[in-house]
């Protein structure tokens, strides 16, 4: 049997950077804030960041706010020279749901939340990872045999990201990496989707300073970052949009083996999806897989797109 990871590393790769270049702040007249946002201001993630432009002398501490296209992010910049930047997608789902008062209420929160939370040293260390979606099951049970004594042990922090995926969240520490668990999200005085929204932010501060980069090989291409975090583009929206737009349209199709192998190639590259499919049927070698499925990225989402069975399975039978 041939093990096709084994090739794939080495001499012949072409690699490039990328990440997002920030988008020089606009000139914006001054207004008010209207306590009754408009939707208007809410359909899309340039219109509100304008907005919030428009309106930044009601921020109070704030002189500057930039918006990022490519990272979907606002970075607001203070007077005492502190900077925090804040991604746009979560907090446009939950202003929409909200109406009046209780929305310009979200909103402040929204803007100041960040502050709160950057003097906890734990906080500023969360990242997201990509997961399948029965680790949870088989960590439980590890938990359950490990500590019997405890009839409620404290639960895993998790979002779900597609089908047989999951979201996890992780304390990046200097020597160790642990879970995110319910007991760590009261101590904090925070939800799961605050968690998630910083873990965002962590990300884009950790990305800056690892870099990432899209490694070459003929048909495919593949991440490279830390050799840890590999598996956490998964949650960049606009990396994969821009992805999209360079195959002419065509939707990115990735497989996340493990936390530092993700491949990738479009739905309309078929000898790439071949050599797809044999890397992945190959786990072989693979440390901390993930999952050897094949998933399509469109409308900002993760969808399954093909199940593939390990090469040794299909050998047995």
């Amino acid at each position: 049997m041939f093990n096709f990871l084994k090739k794939l590393f080495g001499k012949g790769r072409q690699v490039e950077n990328w990440l997002p270049e920030p988008k020089p702040p606009d000139t914006a007249s001054i207004k008010t804030l209207d306590l009754n946002i408009p939707d208007e201001a809410l359909q899309d993630e340039a219109r509100f960041a304008a907005y919030l432009q428009e309106r930044l002398p009601f921020f109070g501490d704030l002189i500057r706010i930039d918006y990022d296209t490519a990272a979907g992010s606002l970075t607001l910049h203070g007077r005492n020279g502190d900077t925090m930047t804040k991604f746009l997608n979560n907090a446009l789902l939950a202003l929409r749901e909200k109406r009046g008062p209780a929305r310009a209420h979200a909103l402040l929160n929204y803007l100041n939340m960040a502050e709160t939370m950057e003097d906890n040293s734990e906080l500023s260390k969360v990242l997201p990872v990509l997961k399948a979606r029965d680790f949870i099951d088989v960590a439980r049970q590890q938990m359950m045999h490990a500590v019997k004594d405890d009839p409620d042990p404290p639960q895993f922090v998790y979002l779900e990201e597609a089908e047989g995926l999951i979201k996890l969240f992780v304390v990046n520490g200097e020597t160790s990496v642990s879970y995110v668990m319910s007991t760590a999200l009261e101590d904090w005085g925070i939800d799961t989707r605050e968690l998630a929204e910083l873990a965002q932010s962590n990300l884009q501060k950790f990305l800056s300073k690892t870099g990432l980069q899209i490694a070459r090989r003929s048909k495919f291409q593949y991440v490279e970052v830390d050799g840890q975090f590999e598996s956490s583009v998964a949650f960049l929206p606009n990396f994969w949009a821009q992805i999209q737009e360079q195959s002419s349209g065509a939707a990115p199709i990735a497989a996340f083996l493990s936390r530092d192998k993700v491949f990738f190639t479009h739905e309309k590259d078929t000898e790439g999806l071949q050599l797809l499919e044999l890397i992945s049927a190959d786990l072989s070698d693979v440390a901390y897989v993930i999952s050897p499925d094949q998933y399509r990225w469109e409308n900002g989402k993760w969808t399954l797109f093909r199940r593939v069975g390990r090469m040794e399975a299909a050998i047995r039978h």
